[in-house]
């Protein structure tokens, strides 16, 4: 793993961050403590080298607010570690400034604390900018005009004087060069958000337009049946039970077109919740649940899972997800093949869960295995179905942070994998 990588995980752990720009903003703040507090202890010592030990009760208690601030920004507390990093850097170049000589370049460092100051809070924290900067402003001035200093003012050579005109020179660049790299980041990534989320809001679109036609689509069918009998000038009362068979399975459509629609929006905007799940009993119990359907009749299930085995996910989409490929496999079962089966295997690996489900059913043609996760796609219309099941599934395995792949061979059965991790990361 890279330095830059682990300082990253280092800084940010497991709390959840909410954008790429906020990201950057944390990453400079904590890269930049992390300087800062290197630097004061490079000064530290360079105070005790030209005779100066007092400095070491100056320097630690700032050292002490730095390891703070990065404490706080480990634990996702960003606002306050920023602000405790700047309000003790601002305290500390007037403590070190006030105690140099006037000829020297202290006005610099002023000027790049502002910048600082600017990029890390950002335009949106109006009110902690203006705080920040009439403080950084008070105390140039008190610097500027007051003769007051903390530590004992330093009486330096020529050659002394210019080394450290040198040293402030350098360190300025290198505060200027961070600032300009977090600023290309920041503009970055806006721009990498702003085409995310126009490319979201052009998918949205998309599925909306599709998500109207379709759902007008599917109401039609059933309702222009009943309607068609409700219509019928002569009802022959011998066909009676036909009549309410064919109204009782236009409810059915319309009922299940509205569970799959009410499931999808479900899916789409619950949050992901972190609960103990128990794989093999789960599968158990909606197997129980799907064994009497006369479509389930002759076809076995076969399960490959430990009883012990549990995983950390949401629930209510894993049951989802299980509930619609086993649906899926029940539904495309081959009629002509003397042993039918559903096979459910999981096991963990490496802190992925990975789950199967295989079935021996009709298959699916190569030309619509690629399509069938998208809204409403149907690869065959004998089965019935809205086309939403494998699209939920795919959106809820998203939603964990997984993978789902496809395997079938017409004629031979399909295999549905999916990885997710065993425990949700925070």
């Amino acid at each position: 793993m890279r330095i830059k990588d682990q300082f990253r995980k280092l800084i940010l752990g497991n709390v959840r961050v909410f954008s790429d720009i906020e990201r950057s903003r944390i990453l400079f703040s904590a890269g930049t403590t992390v300087v800062i507090t290197l630097l004061s202890l490079f000064f530290l010592s360079y105070d005790v080298y030209l005779g100066y030990p007092s400095s070491i009760w100056v320097y630690s208690p700032f050292i002490l607010a730095f390891g703070f601030s990065i404490n706080l920004l480990r634990t996702g507390k960003y606002d306050a570690g920023r602000i405790v990093m700047l309000i003790a850097l601002n305290f500390l170049i007037y403590i070190v400034m006030s105690s140099i000589p006037e000829d020297s370049m202290s006005a610099i460092f002023y000027v790049g604390l502002i910048v600082v100051e600017y990029v890390l809070l950002g335009h949106d924290q109006k009110f902690r900018i203006l705080a920040l900067l009439g403080l950084t402003f008070a105390l140039y001035l008190l610097d500027a005009f007051v003769d007051f200093s903390v530590m004992p003012v330093r009486e330096y050579d020529e050659a002394t004087l210019q080394v450290n005109k040198v040293i402030d020179f350098v360190l300025c660049v290198l505060g200027i060069l961070m600032t300009l790299k977090l600023l290309i980041d920041y503009l970055e990534d806006i721009i990498r958000e702003r085409t995310k989320t126009n490319e979201e809001l052009q998918r949205l679109n998309n599925e909306l337009d599709k998500y109207s036609y379709t759902i007008t689509h599917d109401l039609k069918g059933p309702i222009h049946s009943m309607l068609r009998l409700i219509h019928l000038p002569n009802i022959d009362k011998s066909n009676f039970d036909q009549y309410l068979e064919t109204i009782r399975d236009s409810f059915q459509n319309l009922w299940g077109l509205i569970e799959d629609v009410t499931e999808q929006a479900r899916n789409r905007n619950f949050e992901v919740k972190h609960e103990e799940f128990h794989v093999r009993e789960t599968i158990e119990v909606i197997w129980e649940l799907m064994r009497y359907a006369p479509e389930a009749q002759g076809i076995d299930l076969i399960l490959d899972i430990p009883k012990e085995l549990e995983i950390e996910t949401d629930k209510r989409r894993m049951i989802g997800i299980l509930n619609n490929l086993i649906t899926n496999s029940i539904r495309y079962h081959d009629q002509s093949k003397s042993k039918r089966f559903v096979k459910v295997s999981g096991f963990i690996q490496e802190d992925w869960f990975h789950l199967h489900v295989e079935d021996n059913g009709c298959g699916i043609e190569p030309e619509h295995q690629e399509k069938v996760f998208e809204m409403f796609y149907r690869a065959s219309n004998v089965a019935g179905g809205t086309g939403l099941g494998l699209f939920t599934v795919a959106e809820s395995v998203d939603k964990l942070s997984g993978h789902i792949e496809l395997e079938s061979t017409l004629g031979e059965g399909t295999t549905f994998k999916i990885r997710i991790p065993a425990e949700i990361e925070e």
